[in-house]
């Protein structure tokens, strides 16, 4: 054996070097991984958990909670060999150390916060113990059977192409140094097993197109083909694979009897092996597969191939290769921009070799490519089927043919390239691959779950709060004045303490409020963004906690944008009243944070109506209009001045609109002064052009005489103990007396 392995590495130094190099790649995400971040493991492992408890398999029952939820009705293999490596240990601490984040943002990658599904705590540290350890043996479990996939990845297309090593050593790198399959591969995760027994089939179906049928090769076949339908479902995406090959085989050889044969091996180990499982099914659940069962406790929709296709097709593609924890963690950009270019040259370069072929009438050539295009094919039908009914569109469904595809991708590539130069191609392509893939679990999946960093001091720019909530103290708050869009994002930075250790669990809620104080956006949390639980917070110890608030797509804007702060106890629902460190109840905790716009500032336009006349150019920095009021009034009736702004320059100042009725010899009658907007949107914090409506309501005195009466508008600076007016032009550009700009005149007349 030994001596066997040593001439394979000889042999075939490439594939020994990648296979060692996704070992320790993919031991590196499982150990970086906290457990139960990554991909389902979070009710994958409890099925495990619960065949080692109760010595049975989970029964689904739509409507009734589970640990496992919906992983119960999958096939029971993984979940069987996962049992048998675990069974020693104690795992009566799941439902502690399985703590889900009550605010987790699931499928959410943009979200930069509470990407965490589960909170993290000390009982996770070496020496691992309880369920802690049977997670991480599983998932080495799953790190031998991924690294033995890829191993039979090499020699698969070496199988399909043995003049071309290259060729097989990129089909090996392009599955290893896959980020995503790295990460599945570190985790507790069915799809390990079914893996390797399908790259196993494939592997078994070529080698009977090429070679022939032998009895261990039949029955290598038979039984590792019913080991895949108890794995997993997609198993059974093997069989048309299956049968093709074969009736190629026959169609070749003219040896019907062998092949038949082949298929009644193939019928006879799924009936020993894999029978029973579907057999339970129906007796439990009146079908078959179990799906429907599945379906009703994942939740089901109804949906259109076209529309599968043409909305999720790019978060599809994004999932094979790098889609991380909870379809939450994206890598940057430029990694896409990566993948996309060595995907398209791979499907170009393909394209063109096929043609070549075809023109060449090799057709023998295409023969075993073909049986990896066909299970490609078939597995990618398979999983579309699986998303029309259910929420699925995940590229990390496509690995039970990840072989063939990359396969066929390095035998892409590589037509690119002359003979002499592709193992410097598949350097080209496998090197970046390994790069980025040994750097993704450091800059990707780590920081995502790393507890919030602690300070000694709080910045000088920090609002200082004082606020406790509870034990639960906000020392200060960072703001940035951001200018953002409808849709945009909001940092805040909140600086938080607990004053004495806090017993309760305790929430965090920042809403985002506009126009009338309005909401406009909000992120409920724990702190640290979701990854420290209060309960573990030490006393006197300062921790930085930035958010960034995402605003709602529509509102009325543009607005200064305030946040309002507080805190709740999830388990009772109790809103916790800021008191300061006397016990002085506060209000509430509300602190400024910039200003809101349309979003493409196409509200920005066309809100001054027509008819609407130039007014004044007031202090170099804002453009009035003015919309002319009703003629005709009664005493004690209101009247509305309405006024449109729009921003012609900067302005420190938070200037207030002055707006009087005066009566023919200047005397102010009674007047409406306030802020543009009622505060909403104060001059300092106007950035850019944007056209605005101002409603101010003058109160006509119930005693006031008929007569002729004058409107004047106009800004000052109520902070100034001058009450200095902003200088206020003609559009002749002629001052205004007194920087009063005349908006319109009235009769008040008799009842």
């Amino acid at each position: 054996m030994h001596a066997a392995i040593r001439n394979a590495i000889r042999e075939r130094p490439e594939a020994a070097i990648i296979v060692a190099l996704f070992a320790t790649l993919a031991m590196i995400y499982s150990l970086v991984t906290p457990i139960f971040e990554a991909s389902d493991e979070i009710s994958h492992y409890p099925v495990i958990q619960h065949i080692t408890t109760t010595g049975r398999l989970p029964v689904q029952q739509p409507g009734v909670e589970t640990l496992w939820e919906q992983e119960g009705s999958q096939p029971p293999l993984y979940y069987l060999l996962g049992a048998g490596l675990t069974f020693w240990i104690d795992t009566s601490d799941l439902e502690e150390v399985r703590w889900r984040n009550p605010h987790a943002k699931l499928g959410i990658p943009l979200d930069p916060d509470n990407k965490n599904m589960v909170i993290h705590t000390g009982a996770e540290a070496w020496p691992w113990h309880g369920t802690v350890l049977a997670v991480h043996l599983i998932r080495f479990f799953s790190v031998a059977l991924g690294t033995a996939s890829v191993a039979l990845i090499y020699t698969l297309a070496r199988d399909v192409w043995p003049d071309r090593r290259w060729v097989a050593a990129l089909s090996a790198a392009l599955a290893a140094f896959n980020p995503m399959f790295l990460f599945i591969t570190g985790s507790v995760n069915n799809d390990n097993l079914t893996v390797l027994l399908s790259t196993w089939v494939v592997l078994l179906v070529v080698r009977i197109v090429k070679e022939g049928i032998t009895t261990r090769r039949a029955a290598t076949l038979a039984v590792v083909a019913a080991l895949a339908t108890i794995t997993k479902i997609s198993g059974l995406t093997l069989l048309p694979l299956i049968g093709l090959g074969l009736l190629i085989h026959a169609l070749r050889t003219g040896e019907w009897r062998k092949t038949i044969y082949t298929g009644l091996g193939l019928v006879a180990a799924w009936l020993v092996l894999g029978s029973w499982w579907y057999i339970r099914n129906l007796v439990l659940y009146g079908e078959l597969l179990g799906l429907k069962t599945h379906v009703a406790i994942a939740g089901g929709r109804d949906v259109g191939l076209w529309e599968v296709i043409s909305r999720e097709w790019y978060g599809f593609w994004v999932s094979y290769w790098a889609l991380f924890g909870a379809v939450n963690i994206l890598a940057d950009p430029v990694v896409y921009n990566f993948y996309g270019a060595v995907s398209w040259l791979a499907a170009g370069g393909l394209v063109w070799w096929l043609i070549q072929k075809a023109r060449a009438k090799a057709w023998n050539d295409l023969l075993l490519p073909g049986l990896l295009g066909a299970q490609a094919l078939i597995t990618l039908a398979g999983v579309i089927r699986w998303t029309l009914v259910t929420y699925a569109s995940q590229g990390r469904l496509m690995f039970p043919a990840i072989g063939a595809i990359s396969a066929l991708m390095a035998q892409g590539l590589l037509s690119w390239i002359p003979r002499r130069w592709r193992a410097g191609g598949a350097a080209l392509v496998g090197l970046p691959m390994l790069i980025v893939a040994a750097i993704t679990p450091f800059r990707y999946i780590a920081p995502t779950y790393a507890p919030p960093p602690t300070v000694t001091e709080i910045p000088e720019d920090a609002i200082p709060v004082g606020a406790r909530f509870g034990n639960l103290e906000l020392v200060a708050v960072e703001t940035e004045s951001v200018t953002v869009e409808e849709g945009g994002r909001v940092p805040v930075t909140l600086y938080l303490r607990a004053s004495e250790p806090i017993e309760e669990m305790i929430s965090l809620y920042l809403h985002a409020l506009g126009r009338g104080f309005a909401e406009i956006g909000k992120i409920d949390t724990i702190p640290g963004a979701g990854t420290l639980p209060s309960t573990y917070m030490q006393p006197g110890v300062i921790i930085r906690d930035t958010y960034l608030l995402e605003l709602d797509p529509e509102f009325d804007a543009p607005t200064a944008v305030r946040v309002l702060i507080g805190a709740w106890i999830p388990e009772t629902g109790e809103v916790l009243t800021p008191v300061t460190p006397d016990g002085t109840e506060i209000g509430s905790v509300i602190v400024e944070a910039g200003v809101a716009y349309p979003r493409g500032l196409e509200g920005c336009e066309g809100v001054v109506p027509e008819g609407a006349t130039p007014g004044a150019t007031i202090g170099g920095f804002a453009q009035l209009w003015l919309s002319e009021p009703q003629t005709t009034y009664h005493a004690g009736e209101v009247l509305p001045v309405i006024l449109y702004w729009d921003r012609t320059g900067e302005t420190p100042v938070d200037w207030t609109v002055f707006v009087h009725l005066v009566d023919e010899a200047g005397n102010i009658i009674t007047q409406a002064d306030g802020p543009p907007l009622n505060g909403d949107y104060p001059t300092s914090l106007w950035r850019r052009p944007c056209q605005v409506e101002d409603v101010h309501i003058l109160q006509l005195p119930d005693d006031l005489p008929p007569g002729i009466y004058h409107i004047r508008v106009g800004l000052y600076d109520a902070n100034d103990p001058a009450y200095t007016r902003a200088p206020a032009l003609a559009s002749d550009g002629s001052p205004y007396p007194d920087n009063a700009v005349p908006a319109g005149t009235i009769r008040v007349v008799e009842r």
